[in-house]
């Protein structure tokens, strides 16, 4: 997945959207799975989540 966090020139288009969307749904089922005892690797994918989530919007807002 190219990221626009990570490479600048990186873009996203419709066809794209599938691979975000279910990297959004991946993160999500490992956080909630997480532990309470497990507070620094739920911070990372919250982050990480997050990003995905805005590039998923981004990406569905140009659809």
């Amino acid at each position: 997945m190219c990221d626009s966090a990570r490479y600048p020139q990186a873009t996203h288009h419709p066809c794209h959207q599938p691979v975000w969307a279910e990297s959004v749904q991946t993160k999500q089922a490992f956080i909630a799975s997480i532990g309470r005892n497990h507070k620094i690797e739920k911070a990372r994918l919250m982050t990480a989540l997050e990003r995905d989530m805005k590039v998923l919007d981004s990406i569905d807002a140009t659809a």
